[in-house]
């Protein structure tokens, strides 16, 4: 590892742990010192955590923890926006669309239905301190959860909708991450270039007795958001 990643990795842990007072970091000297370089190897950390997102450089004022950026960890707790309101963040999703559509073969195949059954398929797009985050589609097999879409009237919750259809509660089976570049509408949801990569994220969770309760897929801003995998004890 070059010593511009180690003073990297080293700033990352800091922020995951909010060693920052009031956000703001230590002077490039001090650093330095700390980490046993060179200013020119610290400015160079601070660079790529800057273009990652992760702090924000304000010139003759300081170099800041970057308040909408999102570490998640990767567990069966599929709840993130409760993950997301434990780092003070500030969370909005706005739903574009709910409809009950016909299955495609792939979600019928991950939700383990019929082909020809019904889904309801939700559009949305999430916010951090006002700032998009990620955009995607979630699907619920409608034989599973009827009147789903009702149930979203005033609401912009899945966990929550689902509770009032009778689900208490679900968990994550599995997710796989990959990237892409975002196609022309994802782009402009997420306000960045079409030339940017993205994380490309899909999922199943399923009920507590583990049955298929909804696939999802979510375009993220890669320049916002870590994946964070812990081991277990």
């Amino acid at each position: 590892m070059k010593r511009w990643e180690v003073v990297r990795s080293g700033i990352l842990s800091d922020i995951h742990a909010g060693a920052f007072e009031n956000g703001r970091l230590p002077r490039d000297l001090v650093l330095a010192e700390r980490f046993g370089v060179n200013r020119h190897t610290v400015r160079n950390a601070i660079k790529v955590l800057e273009s990652e997102g992760a702090l924000r450089v304000q010139h003759g004022v300081g170099t800041f923890v970057a308040d909408d950026f999102i570490s998640h960890t990767l567990d069966s707790d599929p709840r993130f926006t409760f993950k997301l309101l434990g780092q003070n963040k500030s969370v909005k999703r706005e739903i574009l669309s709910i409809n009950e559509i016909s299955v495609e073969l792939d979600v019928a195949r991950h939700l383990k239905i019929a082909p020809s059954a019904l889904v309801t398929a939700v559009r949305a797009t999430s916010f951090i301190n006002d700032w998009p985050l990620a955009t995607g589609t979630s699907y619920f097999p409608v034989e599973r959860v009827p009147g789903l879409v009702s149930a979203f009237h005033g609401l912009n919750s899945p966990t929550a909708a689902l509770k009032r259809c009778g689900i208490p509660g679900y968990k994550r089976k599995w997710t796989r991450i990959t990237a892409r570049r975002p196609t022309q509408q994802e782009a402009l949801l997420l306000r960045v270039s079409s030339s940017s990569p993205v994380l490309f994220e899909t999922n199943v969770d399923v009920t507590l007795d583990g049955l298929p309760i909804k696939y999802a897929f979510s375009v993220i801003r890669a320049d916002r958001y870590e994946y964070l995998i812990e081991e277990g004890d």
